[in-house]
């Protein structure tokens, strides 16, 4: 049981049974000298999680196998390559996709050159989506047509808001052992993918008062904003650059991604400079720096309301 991704060179395989009636993990580490790869591997009843970093020295095209079928959530957390004419795939950074992987269709991908890739994937069989939504047949219809037959390239991309981060930062964490991190890993996937129903209802109703062409200037709105968010434009400027309206812009952003323009620039922000604080070590006001502040005191304030702590307190902690 498990699965497989076939590189170009040799096949690599995870073996640990996708499903299981007990928690198990298993950790990967690759390497050649093409590619290196990590994967964290959660197996529980009927939800499986991983966690994985990937990072390539030359394009590479892989296939991966699996030996069931399942409907996933793929969060992709890191990206340092935007969709390109080379590499129209790139998935974009702080987005998900919510589809469903056929045993029997391979999950193609591709890794750029020079990219490093990080990701959160949540597969889960029916019955946990069952669980959930049994009671409201037209929610689970809806929901069940959201995910559809599509792979995961066709499957279109949403928004990662900022509960579901926080959400997929607690699932990361080692609070428990044994059964009771089991319990709480299935209390955390089930509030992680009622966020994903929630933001999928409001995002059925809202689009509907937009146009496509209108909806097609707001994503490249989000996209610029997530390649340029420690130095935004503004309002009158982002609407230039996409070509809307500032009017249709605000609302619309609102809408569609259930933020503001600078409400998101802010979660952005906040989310980088949390990661910068607890994995590279930095000071605050290079942090502050970095992800847009000219003022280490206003990154404090922002900081502070975002999270609750203040950065230095992060730090130390």
């Amino acid at each position: 049981m498990g699965y497989s991704m076939q590189l170009e060179s040799e096949t690599v395989y995870v073996n640990t049974e996708f499903f299981s009636p007990r928690i198990l993990e298993h950790r990967l580490s690759y390497e050649d000298n093409s590619l290196s790869m990590e994967l964290s591997d959660i197996s529980l009843n009927d939800f499986h999680l991983i966690r994985g970093r990937q990072a390539a020295n030359e394009d590479i095209s892989f296939a991966i196998h699996f030996d069931t079928s399942f409907y996933v959530t793929h969060f992709v957390l890191g990206n340092t390559l935007n969709a390109s004419k080379q590499n129209p795939w790139a998935p974009s950074l702080n987005t998900y996709r919510l589809y469903y992987q056929d045993r029997d269709q391979s999950e193609s991908g591709y890794i750029g050159k020079n990219q490093q890739y990080d990701f959160f994937e949540m597969a889960f069989q029916k019955s946990f989506l069952d669980g959930l939504v049994e009671e409201d047949e037209l929610l689970a219809d809806k929901l069940f047509s959201r995910f559809g037959k599509e792979e995961y390239r066709s499957a279109p991309a949403s928004p990662i808001i900022p509960d579901m981060y926080s959400c997929l930062g607690a699932m990361n964490s080692k609070v428990f052992t044994g059964p009771l991190q089991q319990l709480y890993l299935e209390t955390k996937a089930r509030e992680l993918l009622l966020l994903q129903i929630q933001t999928l209802m409001k995002t059925e109703s809202a689009v509907s008062t937009l146009k496509p062409a209108d909806i097609d200037c707001l994503h490249e709105a989000k996209h610029y904003i997530e390649r340029n968010y420690r130095r935004p434009c503004s309002i009158i400027d982002l609407a230039k650059i996409v070509g809307i309206n500032q009017t249709k812009l605000k609302r619309g952003f609102k809408e569609l991604f259930g933020t503001t323009v600078f409400g998101y620039v802010r979660d952005l922000q906040m989310e980088r400079a949390k990661q910068l604080l607890l994995e590279e070590g930095l000071y605050v006001s290079e942090v502050a720096d970095q992800v847009g502040y000219n003022h280490p005191q206003h990154f404090t304030v922002a900081f502070k309301r975002k999270f609750g702590v203040l950065p230095s307190e992060l730090k130390n902690s």
